[in-house]
Parts: structure tokens; sequence; C-alpha cells
């Protein structure tokens, strides 16, 4: 009695991983535009999750609570940036008692929000944003700005080399209220 031996072919196999490429090929750049898309929606969350940290802190601690772009998110000191053109690196959430915009003198550090997104490209109207006890924004955070719509500041965060559903813009009104919109600031 013979038995036939089971497998596959030389040309199954072939064939078989002929399809996996392909199959492969076809699918890495829906995959690419997913990854990218879940690093922009993590930026943004980031950034919104920080102002609205930081207008909470300041009704609940009663004064004046601050955000300003981190310059040096590996430093042992956190400071804030002087370039108000590069929001990159993340963001610093202060007690702001003393010089608006910089954490100086009996100022706390309430948290440090950094970016976690390489390549990376976050613009603001203004050097630093501050909330009110009221929760609203001070009147020396607010920055005329054609780029943002009604009364108020606002952020341009986005992707190094991308455009349309990547780009973000976070709204931060007078009244202290923070919107999150999935389009360039306009």
């Amino acid at each position: 009695m013979r038995y036939r031996e089971r497998g596959l072919t030389l040309v199954e196999l072939m064939v078989t991983l002929a399809v996996a490429i392909i199959l492969l090929a076809v699918g890495m750049p829906l995959f690419s535009s997913i990854a990218a898309n879940n690093r922009a929606v993590t930026e943004a969350n980031l950034f919104l999750s920080g102002f609205k940290m930081a207008r909470s802190e300041a009704v609940k601690r009663r004064g004046l609570v601050s955000v300003c772009a981190i310059d040096n998110p590996n430093a042992s000191t956190l400071t804030c940036s002087s370039d108000n053109a590069d929001w990159s690196n993340g963001l610093l959430v202060f007690t702001d008692t003393t010089t608006p915009g910089s954490v100086d003198g009996t100022d706390v550090i309430v948290k440090a929000f950094v970016n976690p997104v390489s390549g990376s490209s976050v613009s603001a109207s203004t050097t630093y944003f501050r909330f009110q006890a009221q929760g609203e924004m001070d009147a020396t955070s607010l920055v005329a700005n054609t780029a943002c719509s009604g009364s108020g500041s606002c952020l341009q965060l986005g992707r190094s080399g991308t455009t349309g559903g990547l780009t973000r813009c976070l709204h931060v009104l007078a009244s202290g209220q923070i919107r999150l919109e999935r389009d360039a600031c306009s």
C-alpha cells in the first residue's frame, strides 16, 4: 500500500507568497495614513487636555494660571520658550503670580505636557495663554490674529509635510472656552 505525501508544492508556495506580497503592498499605505492620523489625534488631545487643565486650575485656585511652550523638555528645570512660533516640544501649565507668561518667583508648575509626537509643527498666535480665576482669558494673552476666528487666540497643530485631515486648530476664546477643530485655523 502506497501512501501519498501531503504538502505544498513549490509552485503553490510561490503563488501564495506572491498573493501575500501584493496584499501587503496594497495595505501598507492605508496603515501609514491610519498611524499618521493617530499621531495627529494624540497631539491634539495632549494640547486640549493641557489647556482644559489650565482653565480648571485657575478656577480651582482662584488665581492666574498660564500655559506656555516648553523650551527644552529634557532640561532638569522646565522653562517657557521665548519663541512663540514653536510649541512642538509641548506645553507647561503653571500658576502665574508674577511676570505674565514666565515661570519665576513663587510660580508653581502644575503639570508639563511633553509632546510625544516627533515631526510635529505647532505654532501659536501668542507666547503664552493666561487664564483668570473666573476661567476667562487674561487680556494680556489675547492677540488679534487673522488666523483665529472670533475673539481669542489659537494654536495651529499639524504634521510636517502633510495637509488636510491631519491639521488641527485649537481655539482659546476670550471667554475661556476651548474648541478643537479638525482643519487649519482660519
